[in-house]
């Protein structure tokens, strides 16, 4: 990937200041989303505010519903949410406040708007690398926390667990870190220099390094052990010119290397991977409120709630009204209590339904689409964070949380709308 021309980035002739800026404050925001919430709240904001007063928005928006079915998904999806509160179960202020947290699904139409022309592709690759800089940031925090040289960051604790927390917490955190093992390795591979090769490939693994043993999320270190294998395989596959024992020796060799990974990090020293199994186990034997063993009793909660109302659910912003009134007569693990069943399908299918689950997937199939047309190495980051995403969205409300979520929006939509696209076959 070229180093982006700053004077690529300024103001053309044709273009309208708002224009201009509106893009400056989407890239912005983008690089903010692991460090400050507040920021990204501000920048977002600015963001909508430019875009919606940019003349040129408003020349592209008859093309969305044709140009970009990413674009037109999310908002189909945001406007049947708005439409539940028709019929929502819980009051009208405590729904429209769990709305708002999917606002950003708003963003990805803005998003293709402002950077839909042949005009910005330089964008792109500052996204790209200004979140590459970010996330560098947050793992360089990360590990001087974690050996006790610093004590940056607003959610830094004393503890174990919370020490080396920066910006973000373990799940949050964890999952960015294995992001950054999949963008540094597909920056690797495009960058000519090699020097500079080398030292994207070091970052990768120091980030991998992070998540398996450092940070500790779940839900990061199964993407992360995801990514590894993928990358493995994909590298092992390369070896077809080669003899039939060397194909087998390097197909052999990923497959030992993955599984001693997955392995070490689910059977090692205060791994929480390893203690998976023993919190399922707790909470089955002796009713006791575990990380794991309450994902399972929301679970079980949600798919009797959409049996209950398959179509189109209870409405926005439901889940915790739903899940108390399930839960009244219960104690223990079983009386647990979130807002949220911690799997975005789920959650999508107490609000909506089958209807809602089937608007959501679309939503991800539409972007997977607008993904596989970008060039490299925008298409192996892009398909790289769809991947942790949709993985994600199996243990924990990504697109419902403000870090995972914003992140997806911002990345995904700046890349599917300004990187550059393969031509198509005509």
């Amino acid at each position: 990937m070229q180093v982006t021309s700053i004077s690529k980035l300024g103001r053309s002739g044709a273009e309208s200041f708002q224009l201009v800026f509106a893009r400056w404050f989407a890239v912005l925001t983008l690089c903010l989303v692991p460090i400050s919430t507040a920021a990204v709240n501000l920048g977002s904001g600015v963001f909508a505010v430019l875009a919606l007063t940019s003349p040129e928005v408003w020349r592209r928006a008859r093309s969305l519903r044709a140009s970009s079915p990413a674009a037109l998904a999310a908002l189909v999806l945001f406007v049947a949410l708005t439409s539940s509160l028709a019929y929502t179960s819980p009051d009208i202020h405590e729904a429209t406040d769990f709305l708002m947290k999917y606002r950003k699904l708003l963003f990805i139409p803005l998003l293709y708007l402002v950077f839909a022309d042949d005009k910005s592709a330089p964008w792109a690759t500052l996204a790209i690398w200004g979140l590459f800089a970010s996330l560098v940031l947050t793992m360089v925090l990360t590990y001087t926390n974690y050996l006790g040289w610093t004590a940056v960051g607003p959610v830094h604790g004393t503890d174990p667990m919370t020490r080396p927390w920066v910006f973000k917490d373990h799940i949050s955190g964890g999952l960015m870190m294995a992001f950054l093992v999949c963008l540094s390795f597909s920056l690797a591979k495009s960058v000519k220099h090699t020097g500079a090769s080398r030292a994207l490939y070091a970052v990768a693994i120091l980030a991998m390094i992070n998540v398996l043993f450092v940070l500790q999320g779940r839900t990061g270190q199964v993407v992360a052990i995801a990514y590894l294998a993928i990358y493995l395989v994909v590298h092992a596959s390369r070896f077809r010119r080669y003899d039939t024992r060397t194909r087998w020796i390097a197909g052999l060799g990923a497959v030992i290397v993955c599984v001693c990974v997955g392995a070490f990090v689910m059977h090692g020293k205060n791994s929480r991977l390893a203690d998976t199994a023993q919190e399922i186990t707790q909470y089955e034997t002796q009713n006791k409120n575990t990380s794991m063993g309450v994902r399972i009793e929301f679970y079980r909660r949600s798919i009797e709630l959409i049996a209950q109302r398959p179509i189109a659910g209870y409405g926005v912003g439901s889940v915790r009204t739903q899940f108390e009134r399930l839960a009244s007569m219960q104690t223990g693990g079983r009386a647990a209590m979130a807002g949220n069943p911690h799997n975005e399908f789920f959650l999508m299918g107490v609000q909506l339904g089958l209807i809602g689950v089937a608007l959501f997937v679309w939503f991800l199939v539409a972007v997977a689409r607008a993904c596989k047309r970008l060039t490299e190495p925008a298409r192996d980051i892009a398909n790289g964070y769809l991947f942790a995403f949709v993985l994600g969205c199996l243990a924990n409300s990504l697109l419902l949380n403000f870090t995972e979520g914003n992140l997806f929006v911002f990345l995904i939509g700046i890349l599917i709308s300004a990187a550059p696209k393969e031509a198509r076959a005509v």
